[in-house]
Order: C-alpha cells, then structure tokens, then sequence
C-alpha cells in the first residue's frame, strides 16, 4: 500500500464510513490503488495534452481543458438541507444562545501557566496533500515537463475533488459496513468515479 493509507483511514472515519472487518485490508488495499490511478489519469491527460500542444510546460488553459474534460460534478440527487436561518429567528428556543450553554472557546487566556493561546491542532490534510503532490511532481518528471507551483496546486485541487466525490458514494450508499466487492460495485456503476478505467 502507499503513504495515502493513514489519509484514506482519517477520511474514512471523518465521513462515518465503516468497512467489514473481514476485507477491510483489502477494502484499503482496492482505495489506495484506485487513489493511485486516479492520481496518474489526471496528471497524464494534462501531461499529454501539453505536449500535443508541443510545450514543456503545463499550463493554465491545459488545467481547464483537463477539468472541462473530467468534470462531472459529484451532485447528489436526493435533496437536501434546509433552512439557513436559526430556529430562534422563528421563536423556538434552541438553548444555544442560553448563558449556561457551555461553549467550545478554545482560546482562553491563561494567566496562571502564562499562556496567551494554546496550540490548536490541525494540519492533517497537509500529509495527504504532500503524498498527492509528490505522485504528481513524480508522474510530471516522468513526462518531462514543468509545472508552476500554482499548476500543481490546481493538479491537486482536482484530485482532491474526486477524492471527496467517492468518499460522498461511499458514504451514501446503504450498506453498512462496506465489503471490497461493494466498494468495487459503487465504483464500476459510477461513470464520475470509473471515468479513466
């Protein structure tokens, strides 16, 4: 398996995705190389667009054809949401406003240990975004071109983007806990997700 495993993992449990115990590292094994795939599909119809256009460089009108040629949206058809106003606009009292309503301030002053603000975790997206950038300064290299720093960030914005659609199928489907054979199902059914097969 690759770097992106603990990502995958995080991901998982961040969108309340169960996997059976039982194929759950093969489950793994089957994301991660369809993470990987996916990685190389994107960066190689940008690379191959680019030098049919007899460049070195990926550029910016190459990023928009590449996502006008992958874009399909990952839209839910069930509607959803509601109103975006709180329930206080409409008289009921939902007890956030309430002065014993303990809130999450997490950036107390404590004057007894002299701390001013306390460490705020984070930053775990950066691990999965160092491994997604370095699969496509990687698959870049192997083409021989160059890239801008802002290029590559688009490269990984739609990476990203794809990533999140598949976690959003998985996460809508009905079964729980998922199966490697469920998985690979959702997958195959989806043309946004199966695009480059």
């Amino acid at each position: 398996m690759n770097n992106y495993l603990s990502s995958l993992k995080q991901g998982l449990i961040n969108n309340q995705i169960t996997l059976d115990k039982a194929t759950a590292q093969s489950s793994h094994k089957l994301l991660c190389n369809h993470i990987d795939s996916l990685i190389f599909n994107i960066v190689s119809i940008a690379s191959i667009i680019t030098m049919i256009n007899s460049s070195k460089t990926i550029k910016k009108p190459t990023i928009k054809i590449v996502n006008s040629y992958i874009n399909e949206k990952c839209i839910s058809k069930k509607m959803t949401g509601g109103t975006v106003l709180p329930s206080e606009y409409f008289g009921i009292n939902s007890g956030a406003y309430n002065s014993a309503n303990p809130t999450g301030d997490i950036l107390n002053i404590d004057f007894a240990s002299g701390l001013i603000r306390p460490q705020i975790g984070g930053g775990g997206k950066n691990t999965a975004n160092n491994y997604i950038m370095s699969k496509i300064n990687e698959i870049i290299n192997y083409y021989k071109l160059d890239a801008s720093k802002v290029i590559k960030a688009d490269l990984c914005k739609i990476i990203n983007n794809h990533i999140s659609c598949l976690m959003n199928f998985l996460k809508s489907n009905n079964k729980s806990p998922l199966k490697k054979d469920d998985i690979k199902k959702i997958i195959k059914s989806n043309k946004s997700l199966d695009i480059f097969k």
